[in-house]
């Protein structure tokens, strides 16, 4: 399974153009199962969920988090396969920008998985409380469990630890800024056995390194069979 997280700052590239048709033309080379997106407009032009729909032939799961005048913001999920649940979850800080998680279960080759989409926040404080929900609403789910998104971490920090602690690993690759060089891996994927990462890397194409000051991170993950669990559910359109 190929998964990517993308922070797409809101479809304005470093040439100070809000394009989503750029846009959707990276995600259409990232070629992934699933894609997390943060700092998305969702109404923007009208039409932005369907045109990536349509670009990259994945279904969209709405994260928005709040209204800002020119339409709704938040977080987006591009997915294929199985969707068994889907639910949106609020991080916020009081007094900071909202935060929220969508987290969803699929049925990946028959197994169950467990997906998170998020952005945490930009203070340290705010991000080891978010880290400390996430794990909170994972509880004692034993199931594969993936955790993707713009984690706004710089370096090995009390939120990684946290993370690692639960048993959670990833390959740190530098994501930030596009321009001139990326120096840090505020963008990652984590995998909790029964997943395992098989490869990670940074898509750098000639659009990526200009539709926004993150690059996109893909990740090709392994999922164990699991079959004390049943799954069942909706096969969404390839």
């Amino acid at each position: 399974m190929r998964v990517a997280t993308y922070n797409v700052h809101d479809c304005i590239g470093r040439d100070r153009r809000f394009d989503p048709e750029r846009t959707a033309r990276v995600l259409a080379e990232l070629d992934a199962d699933l894609i997390a997106l943060q700092e998305v407009t969702l109404d923007a032009v009208g039409e932005l969920v369907r045109s990536f729909e349509a670009a990259t032939g994945l279904r969209g799961i709405d994260g928005t988090l709040f209204e800002r005048g020119v339409g709704r913001y938040g977080n987006l999920v591009l997915l294929r396969g199985a969707l068994l649940e889907s639910h949106l979850h609020d991080v916020s800080a009081q007094g900071r920008e909202p935060r929220g998680v969508i987290d969803l279960l699929l049925a990946a080759d028959n197994n169950p998985l467990r997906v998170f989409a998020t952005h945490l926040g930009l203070r340290v404080g705010e991000r080891r409380a978010q880290v400390r929900s996430l794990l909170t609403l994972l509880g004692d789910d034993k199931r594969g469990a993936v955790l993707l998104g713009d984690f706004n971490i710089w370096a090995w920090s009390t939120p990684l630890r946290q993370l690692s602690a639960a048993g959670f690993r990833h390959v740190p690759v530098r994501s930030f800024p596009t321009r001139p060089a990326p120096i840090a891996p505020l963008d990652r994927v984590f995998a909790r056995l029964p997943v395992t990462i098989e490869r990670c890397w940074r898509h750098d194409s000639r659009l990526s390194r200009l539709a926004s000051d993150h690059f996109p991170i893909l990740a090709e993950l392994h999922l164990a069979r699991q079959a004390h669990y049943p799954v069942t559910g909706e096969t969404l359109p390839e």
